[in-house]
């Protein structure tokens, strides 16, 4: 098995990153994919998990911007994975 790569931290740039995988099982119960800075404190989401009628409220298509916990990010790519759940693929905007 091969080890990740250290994660640098989007936002301090900090190698001090641990990623937190989303899913169900294992070690962590997390809808979401994100990265958590030991340094800055600071949580920046790589993936974020939404229902159907999530995105299509939002309307969230690639190249949109969205906020979630009070960070902007712009949508990368959209992933439909089952009947009624999307991933949505983001990146930090730069301040």
């Amino acid at each position: 098995m091969v080890a990740d790569p250290p994660r640098r931290c989007p936002v301090c740039g900090s190698t001090a990153a641990v990623l937190v995988r989303r899913g169900f099982t294992g070690p962590t119960d997390e809808r979401d994919q994100y990265v958590r800075c030991r340094q800055c404190g600071r949580v920046t989401y790589e993936i974020l998990c939404r229902s159907a009628r999530e995105v299509r409220a939002q309307g969230l298509a690639p190249g949109q911007t969205v906020t979630v916990a009070g960070q902007r990010y712009v949508v990368q790519r959209l992933l439909r994975v089952g009947l009624n759940e999307y991933l949505v693929y983001v990146r930090l905007l730069a301040r």
